[in-house]
């Protein structure tokens, strides 16, 4: 059965998907049980040990690669996921866990901007209206569906910081085309060692400033959850997808993660959908579905 479901490109990209919605919960769940900055620390602390003690037997066989390109390794995890991690986790108390996964799902769009910019990569005409209506579809959830929010710029600081964050992952994501010779995982491991190191360096601050939180038993819950599904099972899961299927099929999976922390964040949270969550939501997977067309034609 273990073996079936391994070999199932749909279960394990829909699992994945699902443990990536299911974050956005736990972070509004965070809330109060453990300081914002000190989650993510532990978060990828956590996933750095787990990792370390399955893989330990090939860290060793890739090390001249990891100290030929430490730089790379620190901007990737130390700037590219670290950034996502805070502004992520800190937009979590100021908005709500719909709105964090509705706006993550701008998340391609921004990767085929910062494509166009910096390595010049060809943008059809059907990715190009991909991108304004996914844009457009951020643009009226930050704005609550109101022009008169939007006019006089009445937009909650969790939803920009949740736009930074994208932007943020976007980089990442790009960045991701100069990757180590090395298996994913591997790189997985670089990674998220070098979040650890910054997400612990803003931690100290935190603590200096007086904000820190100690977590509570729900606190560590949430820690071990962040660190064992959304941060190695959705990623594992995901890189077998994209072998199974490939990665254009694989792509469009990652879709339904603003549908699943929406249905989450109604089940769970028991927080209200309004109108233009919906038109948001539509708008954004529409958006990214045209994208993907464009691309699979280009």
């Amino acid at each position: 059965m273990i073996l079936r479901a391994w070999n199932s490109a749909h279960l394990l990209l829909v699992l994945a998907a699902l443990f990536w919605a299911g974050h956005t919960v736990a972070l509004r769940l965070s809330v109060g049980e453990i300081s914002p900055v000190l989650l993510m620390a532990l978060r990828w602390l956590g996933s750095v040990v787990i990792l370390v003690l399955v893989f330990r037997g090939s860290i060793l066989e890739h090390l001249p690669q990891i100290k030929a390109r430490w730089r790379y390794i620190m901007a990737m995890g130390g700037l590219g996921l670290a950034s996502f991690s805070i502004l992520l986790v800190n937009a979590a108390h100021y908005t709500t866990a719909m709105n964090l996964g509705i706006t993550q799902g701008a998340i391609p769009a921004f990767v085929m901007l910062f494509g166009l910019l910096f390595y010049r990569t060809q943008v059809s005409a059907m990715q190009l209206l991909g991108f304004v209506i996914s844009f457009g579809g951020v643009v009226v959830l930050v704005s609550a569906g109101s022009f008169e929010n939007l006019r006089a710029l009445q937009i909650s600081l969790g939803d920009l910081l949740m736009i930074a964050a994208c932007l943020c992952y976007a980089g990442y994501a790009v960045g991701l085309a100069k990757k180590l010779d090395m298996p994913p995982v591997m790189m997985l491991i670089c990674f998220a060692f070098g979040a650890f190191v910054t997400c612990s360096i803003f931690s100290i601050a935190e603590y200096a400033q007086g904000g820190m939180i100690l977590p509570s038993i729900n606190g560590m819950l949430l820690v071990a959850y962040s660190a064992i599904f959304p941060s190695i099972l959705s990623q594992t899961f995901f890189i077998r997808g994209v072998e199974l299927a490939g990665a254009n099929r694989a792509g469009l999976y990652v879709n339904l993660v603003p549908v699943f922390a929406a249905f989450l964040a109604v089940m769970i949270l028991s927080e209200a959908i309004y109108f233009y969550h919906v038109v948001a939501l539509l708008a954004v997977l529409g958006g990214i579905y045209l994208a993907e067309q464009g691309k699979l034609k280009s």
